[in-house]
C-alpha cells in the first residue's frame, strides 16, 4: 500500500458532465466510487491515465496540473454541444493505492504522513508516465488492465481497438520499471 498526494483536480460540472466523461473514459464509475481510468485515443492507445471520483453527482479528475491542462485541452475538442464545464483548481487530496494480484485499487485517505507524488506512484506501480505514453502504449501493455478498463460498460473512445487486442491475444510488449527508476516498454516472451 502506498499513499499518493495529489494537489490538483479538474471539476467536471453541468447537466452533461457525467454522460460526457463516461462516453470517453475506459472505466465505469458509480456514485461514491474512486477509480483509475484511461482516456484512449481513437486508435486505442493510452493518452492519459488519472483517478476520478463521483460523489454527490460531482465528477472530479485527479492528476498533476501539467497533465490536467493537456487533458482539458483534449476534452474541450470533444465538448461540442455538451453542457458541461471543465475547471482545474488546486486541492490537496490523499489516495491510498493497494495492489492485490492483478488489481490496483484506490481509495481516499486521510493519512498524510508518508506519501509519494505522481511520478513515484507511476514508478512504484508501473503506471505509464507521459514520456512513455508518447511512445504509443495499448492498455493491455500495462499490467493493471482490469483496474483501468471496463470492457462491459459500453462504448468509449478507443473501445473497439482496446477490446480487439484484449480478447484476441496477449500483449507482445509490456511496461516495466527498471532498477534505475526509469520505465521501458519491453518485449514479452
Amino acid at each position: 500500500m502506498q499513499i499518493l498526494k495529489s494537489t490538483s483536480l479538474m471539476d467536471v460540472t453541468g447537466d452533461d458532465a457525467y454522460s460526457f466523461i463516461d462516453s470517453l473514459v475506459s472505466n465505469s464509475i458509480k456514485e461514491n466510487e474512486i477509480k483509475c481510468s484511461y482516456l484512449l485515443g481513437p486508435d486505442g492507445k493510452v493518452k492519459f491515465w488519472f483517478i476520478f471520483q463521483l460523489k454527490n453527482n460531482e465528477l472530479k479528475i485527479f492528476q498533476t496540473e501539467e497533465i490536467l491542462i493537456e487533458l482539458k485541452k483534449l476534452l474541450e475538442k470533444y465538448k461540442i454541444r455538451i453542457n458541461c464545464e471543465l475547471n482545474i483548481s488546486k486541492d490537496e487530496q490523499y489516495f491510498e493505492f493497494s495492489a492485490k494480484e492483478q488489481l490496483l485499487t484506490v481509495e481516499s485517505s486521510s493519512n498524510s504522513s508518508k506519501f509519494l507524488d505522481w511520478a513515484q506512484i507511476e514508478l512504484f506501480y508501473e503506471l505509464p508516465s507521459l514520456k512513455i505514453i508518447e511512445k504509443g502504449l495499448l492498455p493491455n501493455e500495462i499490467k493493471w488492465l482490469d483496474s483501468f478498463v471496463d470492457f462491459y460498460k459500453g462504448c468509449f473512445m478507443g473501445q473497439e481497438q482496446a477490446s480487439r487486442v484484449n480478447f484476441r491475444g496477449k500483449a507482445r510488449r509490456i511496461l516495466k520499471t527498471l532498477p534505475d527508476s526509469t520505465q521501458e516498454i519491453v518485449k514479452t516472451k
